[in-house]
């Protein structure tokens, strides 16, 4: 079941990456000749692919992966509104306690953005056989550093993406330069008309580093935002664990 929606979720985002370029094609065609030749490096659909076309289709890519990292958080937070733990100040958890909180995260420390009950779990159980608040609290330490590094995990294929799109606004410079370079070599100094191929041959070379850098730019932002709010959120799951739960337990004599 996980396999089927993960190759659905491929499949999506591959629609969706195809259809966007094809609407960014489709709209700047109609446009002046400058921001054509900016945003799809073409006059008109006809003429190919450009590097402009692979940017927008990775770009197109990203968002889904920064849109799939939002419906994450919306998961991750869910648990945070159920009531594991008790909240009252007064409330001391002792094994029976402890076994009630147990049965309450039981099924969701299984589900796999059940990051808060499962912490629970690992924790009410390390408890049960430690008997020791001081190494519980340690391992609730680890515990947090574990989650907090499967987080930045989770972002690698992003910032990937927020890598490669540069990496290929700079080809598309090399490619531009190179190929002015080349007109240079073949045509005469004399020709009115050699200009005119070299001027447009650089204007790929620097129209595709500057649109890889706005869209690299605008992925970075989301990018920033959301695994900010992802760390704040398991970091949250740490305080309500310890405030709830370690610091209300007591050791047996």
């Amino acid at each position: 079941m996980k396999k089927f929606l993960n190759s659905k979720a491929t499949f999506l985002t591959l629609f969706v990456s195809i259809l966007g370029c094809l609407i960014v094609n489709i709209v700047f065609t109609f446009t002046p000749e400058f921001w054509s030749m900016m945003f799809i490096g073409k006059r008109s659909l006809v003429q190919g692919l450009t590097f402009q076309d692979v940017m927008w289709a990775i770009f197109f890519i990203g968002l889904m992966q920064v849109y799939y990292h939002r419906r994450d958080i919306g998961k991750l937070s869910h648990y945070s509104t159920k009531s594991y733990l008790p909240r009252g100040f007064e409330v001391i958890i002792g094994d029976d306690e402890l076994t009630e909180v147990i049965r309450k995260v039981r099924e969701d420390s299984n589900s796999p953005m059940g990051v808060l009950p499962y912490m629970i779990m690992q924790i009410a159980l390390q408890f049960r056989t430690n008997n020791s608040i001081s190494i519980t609290s340690d391992f609730l330490s680890k515990q947090l550093e574990l989650s907090l590094h499967s987080v930045e995990l989770r972002y690698n294929q992003l910032k990937y993406i927020i890598w490669l799109i540069p990496s290929l606004g700079f080809m598309g410079t090399v490619y531009g330069i190179g190929l002015a370079v080349s007109q240079l070599g073949e045509g005469s100094l004399d020709d009115p008309a050699l200009l005119t191929k070299m001027a447009a041959s650089l204007g790929i070379a620097f129209n595709t580093t500057l649109l890889a850098l706005v869209l690299s730019v605008i992925l970075q932002f989301f990018t920033q935002h959301f695994e900010a709010e992802e760390e704040d959120l398991i970091n949250s799951f740490g305080k309500e664990i310890m405030d709830n739960l370690i610091n209300k337990l007591v050791e047996k004599r």
